[in-house]
Protein backbone atom coordinates (compact mmCIF):
# COMPACT_ATOMS: atom_id res chain seq x y z
CA UNK A 1 0.00 0.00 0.00
CA UNK A 2 1.17 3.37 -1.04
CA UNK A 3 2.08 5.95 1.80
CA UNK A 4 1.14 9.30 2.01
CA UNK A 5 2.17 12.22 4.33
CA UNK A 6 -0.83 13.84 7.15
CA UNK A 7 0.13 17.09 5.48
CA UNK A 8 -0.82 15.71 1.53
CA UNK A 9 -3.77 14.20 3.32
CA UNK A 10 -5.26 17.49 4.77
CA UNK A 11 -4.78 19.45 1.70
CA UNK A 12 -7.26 17.04 -0.41
CA UNK A 13 -9.53 17.13 2.86
CA UNK A 14 -9.48 20.53 2.55
CA UNK A 15 -9.97 20.79 -0.88
CA UNK A 16 -13.28 18.61 -0.95
CA UNK A 17 -14.75 20.19 1.81
CA UNK A 18 -14.33 23.51 0.03
CA UNK A 19 -12.29 25.09 2.65
CA UNK A 20 -8.80 26.03 0.27
CA UNK A 21 -9.23 28.97 -1.44
CA UNK A 22 -9.52 27.67 -4.63
CA UNK A 23 -12.63 25.05 -3.72
CA UNK A 24 -14.92 27.38 -2.38
CA UNK A 25 -18.11 27.26 -4.70
CA UNK A 26 -21.59 29.56 -5.09
CA UNK A 27 -24.27 26.12 -4.40
CA UNK A 28 -25.04 26.08 -0.97
CA UNK A 29 -27.03 22.30 -2.14
CA UNK A 30 -23.72 20.93 -3.70
CA UNK A 31 -21.86 21.93 -0.13
CA UNK A 32 -24.40 20.21 1.61
CA UNK A 33 -24.41 17.13 -0.59
CA UNK A 34 -20.35 17.19 -0.50
CA UNK A 35 -20.59 17.01 3.05
CA UNK A 36 -23.22 14.39 3.63
CA UNK A 37 -24.87 16.95 5.46
CA UNK A 38 -24.14 19.69 7.93
CA UNK A 39 -25.19 19.12 11.31
CA UNK A 40 -27.98 21.00 12.75
CA UNK A 41 -27.44 20.50 16.93
CA UNK A 42 -27.04 24.40 17.09
CA UNK A 43 -28.80 27.24 15.87
CA UNK A 44 -26.58 29.39 13.77
CA UNK A 45 -23.58 27.11 13.23
CA UNK A 46 -24.83 25.67 10.27
CA UNK A 47 -24.76 29.17 9.03
CA UNK A 48 -20.92 29.71 9.98
CA UNK A 49 -20.37 26.15 7.85
CA UNK A 50 -21.03 27.43 5.05
CA UNK A 51 -19.85 31.11 5.80
CA UNK A 52 -16.41 29.25 5.65
CA UNK A 53 -17.13 27.18 2.67
CA UNK A 54 -19.15 29.54 -0.11
CA UNK A 55 -18.12 32.57 -1.77
CA UNK A 56 -20.17 35.82 -0.23
CA UNK A 57 -22.53 33.59 1.54
CA UNK A 58 -25.36 35.44 2.86
CA UNK A 59 -27.76 33.77 5.23
CA UNK A 60 -31.19 34.15 4.02
CA UNK A 61 -30.07 31.44 0.82
CA UNK A 62 -29.89 29.00 3.92
CA UNK A 63 -33.47 30.14 4.65
CA UNK A 64 -34.41 29.78 1.16
CA UNK A 65 -33.78 26.52 0.57
CA UNK A 66 -34.36 25.16 3.73
CA UNK A 67 -38.42 26.72 4.27
CA UNK A 68 -38.80 28.12 0.82
CA UNK A 69 -38.26 26.18 -2.24
CA UNK A 70 -37.23 23.40 0.27
CA UNK A 71 -34.34 21.48 -1.08
CA UNK A 72 -32.70 20.96 1.67
CA UNK A 73 -34.26 19.69 5.15
CA UNK A 74 -33.63 18.33 9.01
CA UNK A 75 -33.50 14.88 9.78
CA UNK A 76 -32.05 12.52 12.69
CA UNK A 77 -29.21 10.63 10.77
CA UNK A 78 -25.85 10.13 11.66
CA UNK A 79 -24.58 9.41 15.57
CA UNK A 80 -27.95 10.31 16.42
CA UNK A 81 -27.70 13.61 15.50
CA UNK A 82 -30.02 16.06 13.67
CA UNK A 83 -28.59 16.99 10.35
CA UNK A 84 -29.16 19.01 7.53
CA UNK A 85 -29.57 17.10 4.23
CA UNK A 86 -30.22 17.48 0.53
CA UNK A 87 -33.82 16.12 -0.14
CA UNK A 88 -32.36 13.56 -2.23
CA UNK A 89 -29.96 12.07 0.11
CA UNK A 90 -32.90 11.92 3.25
CA UNK A 91 -34.29 9.00 2.07
CA UNK A 92 -31.35 6.79 2.19
CA UNK A 93 -29.52 8.41 5.25
CA UNK A 94 -33.08 7.81 6.91
CA UNK A 95 -32.46 4.21 6.09
CA UNK A 96 -29.26 3.61 6.50
CA UNK A 97 -29.62 5.18 10.20
CA UNK A 98 -32.82 3.70 11.00
CA UNK A 99 -31.86 1.77 13.50
CA UNK A 100 -30.43 4.18 15.79
CA UNK A 101 -34.13 6.29 15.88
CA UNK A 102 -35.64 3.09 16.27
CA UNK A 103 -33.26 2.44 19.51
CA UNK A 104 -34.26 6.40 20.96
CA UNK A 105 -37.74 5.36 20.49
CA UNK A 106 -37.64 2.58 22.27
CA UNK A 107 -35.56 4.15 25.00
CA UNK A 108 -37.84 6.84 25.79
CA UNK A 109 -40.33 4.12 27.11
CA UNK A 110 -37.62 2.88 29.03
CA UNK A 111 -36.57 6.00 30.43
CA UNK A 112 -39.82 8.13 31.11
CA UNK A 113 -43.10 7.37 32.72
CA UNK A 114 -44.69 7.55 28.99
CA UNK A 115 -46.81 4.13 27.96
CA UNK A 116 -46.90 3.54 24.39
CA UNK A 117 -50.82 3.86 24.60
CA UNK A 118 -50.61 7.75 26.43
CA UNK A 119 -47.81 8.16 22.92
CA UNK A 120 -50.20 7.57 20.43
CA UNK A 121 -52.92 9.73 22.33
CA UNK A 122 -50.92 12.73 21.93
CA UNK A 123 -49.76 11.71 18.83
CA UNK A 124 -53.00 11.92 16.98
CA UNK A 125 -53.79 14.96 18.35
CA UNK A 126 -50.57 16.60 17.34
CA UNK A 127 -51.23 15.64 14.00
CA UNK A 128 -54.98 16.81 14.25
CA UNK A 129 -53.60 19.78 14.98
CA UNK A 130 -50.90 20.10 12.56
CA UNK A 131 -53.23 19.65 9.75
CA UNK A 132 -52.33 22.76 7.54
CA UNK A 133 -51.06 24.72 10.20
CA UNK A 134 -47.42 25.56 11.63
CA UNK A 135 -46.77 26.17 14.78
CA UNK A 136 -44.11 25.72 17.83
CA UNK A 137 -44.00 23.18 20.63
CA UNK A 138 -45.67 26.07 23.30
CA UNK A 139 -48.64 26.83 20.98
CA UNK A 140 -48.83 22.76 20.00
CA UNK A 141 -48.71 21.97 23.74
CA UNK A 142 -51.71 24.71 24.52
CA UNK A 143 -54.08 23.11 21.58
CA UNK A 144 -54.06 19.64 22.53
CA UNK A 145 -54.42 20.94 25.92
CA UNK A 146 -51.73 19.05 27.77
CA UNK A 147 -49.45 19.21 30.96
CA UNK A 148 -47.18 16.10 29.71
CA UNK A 149 -43.68 16.88 27.98
CA UNK A 150 -44.76 17.59 24.57
CA UNK A 151 -41.62 18.58 23.02
CA UNK A 152 -39.78 15.35 23.43
CA UNK A 153 -43.20 14.11 22.05
CA UNK A 154 -42.68 16.28 18.83
CA UNK A 155 -39.06 15.17 18.53
CA UNK A 156 -40.13 11.64 18.29
CA UNK A 157 -42.27 11.94 15.99
CA UNK A 158 -39.57 13.92 13.23
CA UNK A 159 -37.75 11.02 13.77
CA UNK A 160 -40.86 9.04 13.01
CA UNK A 161 -41.02 11.38 9.76
CA UNK A 162 -44.59 12.37 10.67
CA UNK A 163 -43.32 16.17 11.27
CA UNK A 164 -41.02 18.14 9.64
CA UNK A 165 -38.73 21.49 11.28
CA UNK A 166 -39.87 24.58 9.74
CA UNK A 167 -38.80 28.02 10.12
CA UNK A 168 -38.11 29.62 13.55
CA UNK A 169 -40.45 32.56 14.30
CA UNK A 170 -37.45 34.92 15.26
CA UNK A 171 -34.56 34.19 12.77
CA UNK A 172 -31.82 32.32 12.56
CA UNK A 173 -30.71 32.19 16.04
CA UNK A 174 -33.70 31.27 17.39
CA UNK A 175 -33.59 28.13 19.33
CA UNK A 176 -37.55 27.29 18.71
CA UNK A 177 -38.95 25.64 15.49
CA UNK A 178 -42.33 25.33 14.38
CA UNK A 179 -44.05 22.08 13.37
CA UNK A 180 -45.59 20.76 10.31
CA UNK A 181 -46.41 17.64 8.52
CA UNK A 182 -43.87 15.94 6.70
CA UNK A 183 -46.32 14.56 4.25
CA UNK A 184 -48.08 18.15 2.69
CA UNK A 185 -44.09 19.32 2.29
CA UNK A 186 -42.08 16.53 1.01
CA UNK A 187 -44.87 14.14 -0.33
CA UNK A 188 -42.76 13.38 -3.23
CA UNK A 189 -39.95 11.53 -1.17
CA UNK A 190 -40.00 7.76 -1.03
CA UNK A 191 -38.94 6.80 2.17
CA UNK A 192 -40.03 3.27 2.37
CA UNK A 193 -38.91 1.17 -1.11
CA UNK A 194 -34.79 1.48 0.50
CA UNK A 195 -33.33 -1.54 1.57
CA UNK A 196 -30.94 -1.33 4.62
CA UNK A 197 -27.27 -2.62 3.49
CA UNK A 198 -28.07 -0.78 0.11
CA UNK A 199 -28.71 2.74 2.10
CA UNK A 200 -25.40 1.74 4.55
CA UNK A 201 -23.16 0.78 1.32
CA UNK A 202 -24.51 4.20 -0.24
CA UNK A 203 -23.84 6.48 2.73
CA UNK A 204 -20.73 4.88 3.35
CA UNK A 205 -19.37 6.07 -0.37
CA UNK A 206 -20.45 9.27 0.03
CA UNK A 207 -18.92 9.26 3.25
CA UNK A 208 -15.47 8.11 1.55
CA UNK A 209 -15.68 10.49 -0.66
CA UNK A 210 -16.40 13.73 1.19
CA UNK A 211 -14.11 12.47 4.94
CA UNK A 212 -11.79 10.07 3.02
CA UNK A 213 -9.40 9.25 3.69
CA UNK A 214 -10.78 7.49 6.36
CA UNK A 215 -10.13 4.47 8.67
CA UNK A 216 -12.39 2.14 9.56
CA UNK A 217 -13.00 3.39 12.64
CA UNK A 218 -13.79 6.48 11.30
CA UNK A 219 -16.58 5.45 9.43
CA UNK A 220 -18.39 3.14 11.99
CA UNK A 221 -17.76 6.50 14.88
CA UNK A 222 -19.18 8.97 12.16
CA UNK A 223 -22.00 6.72 11.00
CA UNK A 224 -22.68 5.88 14.15
CA UNK A 225 -22.91 1.73 12.78
CA UNK A 226 -21.81 -0.93 14.31
CA UNK A 227 -18.54 -2.71 13.91
CA UNK A 228 -20.27 -5.21 12.29
CA UNK A 229 -22.46 -3.62 9.66
CA UNK A 230 -19.90 -1.04 9.24
CA UNK A 231 -17.24 -3.94 7.77
CA UNK A 232 -19.79 -6.32 6.36
CA UNK A 233 -20.38 -2.67 4.27
CA UNK A 234 -16.70 -2.12 3.52
CA UNK A 235 -16.19 -5.71 2.04
CA UNK A 236 -19.26 -5.32 -0.40
CA UNK A 237 -17.52 -1.61 -1.86
CA UNK A 238 -13.77 -2.71 -1.95
CA UNK A 239 -13.62 -2.32 -5.59
CA UNK A 240 -14.81 1.37 -5.68
CA UNK A 241 -12.08 2.31 -3.54
CA UNK A 242 -8.59 2.18 -2.20
CA UNK A 243 -6.23 0.94 0.87
CA UNK A 244 -3.41 3.16 1.50
CA UNK A 245 -1.54 4.32 4.51
CA UNK A 246 -0.61 6.93 7.10
CA UNK A 247 1.40 7.10 10.14
CA UNK A 248 1.42 2.96 9.92
CA UNK A 249 -2.71 3.58 9.83
CA UNK A 250 -4.48 1.65 6.84
CA UNK A 251 -7.06 4.08 5.76
CA UNK A 252 -9.69 3.96 3.06
CA UNK A 253 -10.02 6.24 -0.24
CA UNK A 254 -11.38 6.68 -3.92
CA UNK A 255 -9.80 6.45 -6.49
CA UNK A 256 -9.52 9.88 -7.34
CA UNK A 257 -8.26 11.18 -3.84
CA UNK A 258 -5.50 9.39 -4.69
CA UNK A 259 -4.53 10.36 -8.13
CA UNK A 260 -4.99 13.77 -6.07
CA UNK A 261 -2.55 12.93 -3.32
CA UNK A 262 -0.01 12.03 -6.35
CA UNK A 263 0.22 15.35 -7.39
CA UNK A 264 -0.09 16.88 -4.61
CA UNK A 265 2.09 19.73 -3.35
CA UNK A 266 1.69 22.14 -0.09
CA UNK A 267 0.44 25.50 -1.47
CA UNK A 268 2.87 28.60 -1.25
CA UNK A 269 0.16 30.38 0.64
CA UNK A 270 -0.45 28.89 3.67
CA UNK A 271 -4.87 27.83 4.30
CA UNK A 272 -6.21 29.76 6.98
CA UNK A 273 -9.67 28.69 8.13
CA UNK A 274 -11.67 29.83 11.19
CA UNK A 275 -14.14 26.90 11.96
CA UNK A 276 -17.27 27.03 14.31
CA UNK A 277 -18.18 23.94 16.75
CA UNK A 278 -18.68 20.96 15.78
CA UNK A 279 -17.26 21.76 12.29
CA UNK A 280 -17.34 18.71 9.67
CA UNK A 281 -13.94 18.95 9.45
CA UNK A 282 -13.52 18.33 13.32
CA UNK A 283 -16.60 16.21 13.47
CA UNK A 284 -15.71 13.75 10.72
CA UNK A 285 -13.68 11.31 12.14
CA UNK A 286 -12.71 9.44 15.46
CA UNK A 287 -8.91 9.27 14.98
CA UNK A 288 -8.07 13.05 14.97
CA UNK A 289 -4.21 12.90 15.32
CA UNK A 290 -4.18 14.17 11.95
CA UNK A 291 -5.60 17.65 12.28
CA UNK A 292 -4.37 18.05 16.19
CA UNK A 293 -1.17 17.83 18.02
CA UNK A 294 -2.05 15.43 21.18
CA UNK A 295 -0.76 18.59 23.52
CA UNK A 296 -3.62 20.25 22.59
CA UNK A 297 -6.58 18.14 22.21
CA UNK A 298 -8.22 18.69 25.58
CA UNK A 299 -8.21 22.24 24.59
CA UNK A 300 -10.48 21.41 21.45
CA UNK A 301 -12.29 18.63 22.44
CA UNK A 302 -14.66 18.09 25.29
CA UNK A 303 -14.84 14.87 26.80
CA UNK A 304 -18.04 13.89 24.65
CA UNK A 305 -15.53 14.30 21.68
CA UNK A 306 -17.12 17.75 20.51
CA UNK A 307 -15.34 19.97 18.79
CA UNK A 308 -15.27 23.62 19.59
CA UNK A 309 -14.29 26.77 17.48
CA UNK A 310 -10.91 26.08 16.18
CA UNK A 311 -8.84 27.98 13.72
CA UNK A 312 -6.64 25.83 10.94
CA UNK A 313 -3.39 26.17 9.77
CA UNK A 314 -3.38 24.34 6.69
CA UNK A 315 -5.94 21.82 7.79
CA UNK A 316 -4.37 21.59 11.10
CA UNK A 317 -5.34 22.90 14.53
CA UNK A 318 -3.45 25.65 16.16
CA UNK A 319 -5.91 27.67 17.66
CA UNK A 320 -9.39 28.48 19.02
CA UNK A 321 -11.73 31.49 18.99
CA UNK A 322 -14.83 32.02 20.85
CA UNK A 323 -16.95 35.53 20.72
CA UNK A 324 -19.18 37.90 23.55
CA UNK A 325 -21.67 40.86 22.80
CA UNK A 326 -21.59 42.06 26.18
CA UNK A 327 -19.98 44.59 27.85
CA UNK A 328 -18.81 45.24 23.66
CA UNK A 329 -19.10 43.18 20.96
CA UNK A 330 -16.02 41.54 20.85
CA UNK A 331 -13.93 38.38 18.89
CA UNK A 332 -11.69 36.57 20.68
CA UNK A 333 -9.17 33.94 19.65
CA UNK A 334 -6.03 31.88 21.27
CA UNK A 335 -2.95 30.57 19.27
CA UNK A 336 -1.54 27.58 20.66
CA UNK A 337 1.58 28.37 18.90
CA UNK A 338 3.70 31.08 17.48
CA UNK A 339 3.13 32.08 13.97
CA UNK A 340 4.67 34.42 10.95
CA UNK A 341 3.72 38.48 11.18
CA UNK A 342 1.67 37.56 8.05
CA UNK A 343 0.09 34.42 8.78
CA UNK A 344 -1.51 36.19 12.56
CA UNK A 345 -2.77 38.95 10.21
CA UNK A 346 -4.20 36.72 8.21
CA UNK A 347 -5.55 35.09 11.09
CA UNK A 348 -7.18 38.36 12.99
CA UNK A 349 -8.53 39.69 8.95
CA UNK A 350 -10.56 36.29 9.85
CA UNK A 351 -11.91 36.78 13.09
CA UNK A 352 -12.97 40.51 12.38
CA UNK A 353 -14.96 38.53 9.41
CA UNK A 354 -16.16 35.66 11.12
CA UNK A 355 -17.51 38.08 14.04
CA UNK A 356 -19.06 40.58 11.68
CA UNK A 357 -21.18 37.75 10.01
CA UNK A 358 -22.42 36.14 13.38
CA UNK A 359 -22.87 39.38 15.68
CA UNK A 360 -24.36 41.49 12.36
CA UNK A 361 -21.74 44.72 13.67
CA UNK A 362 -18.39 46.04 13.97
CA UNK A 363 -16.49 43.99 16.40
CA UNK A 364 -12.85 44.66 18.59
CA UNK A 365 -10.53 41.82 18.83
CA UNK A 366 -8.77 40.54 21.66
CA UNK A 367 -6.30 37.53 21.80
CA UNK A 368 -6.32 35.34 24.91
CA UNK A 369 -3.89 33.24 26.78
CA UNK A 370 -4.51 30.16 29.52
CA UNK A 371 -6.18 28.41 27.67
CA UNK A 372 -8.71 25.94 29.20
CA UNK A 373 -9.09 22.58 29.47
CA UNK A 374 -12.44 21.20 28.00
CA UNK A 375 -12.69 17.94 29.07
CA UNK A 376 -12.72 19.08 32.83
CA UNK A 377 -15.11 21.58 32.58
CA UNK A 378 -19.07 20.62 32.44
CA UNK A 379 -21.19 19.40 29.31
CA UNK A 380 -21.72 22.59 26.87
CA UNK A 381 -18.63 24.61 27.99
CA UNK A 382 -16.85 23.80 24.15
CA UNK A 383 -19.82 26.07 22.75
CA UNK A 384 -17.38 29.68 24.54
CA UNK A 385 -13.85 28.07 25.06
CA UNK A 386 -13.01 31.25 26.08
CA UNK A 387 -15.51 32.62 27.79
CA UNK A 388 -13.22 33.65 30.89
CA UNK A 389 -10.90 35.68 28.71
Amino acid sequence: MKSYSKEDINQLILYKQHLSYTSKIDDIIQIVKNLCGLQATGTFEPYVYLFSRKNHFQKDELEKELYETKTLLKIRGMRNTLFIVAKEDAPFINKATYNLKENRFDGFFTHSDFTRKEYNELESKILQVLNNNSLIASDIKKRINSERNVSIIISLMCDKLLLVREKPPKGWKDRRNRYTLMKNNFSDLNFEDLEENGAIQNLIRRYITAYGPVTEQDISWWAGLSKTKTSSAIENIQSQVEKITCSDDIYYANKSDIEFLKKSSIPKLPTINLLANLDPYLMGYKNRKRIIKEEIYEFVFDRSGNATTTILLNGEVIGIWDFHTKPDPTVKFLLFEKTTKEIKNEIMTQVKQIGEFILEQDVKIKECSNPELLTKKSAGTFMRPLKNC
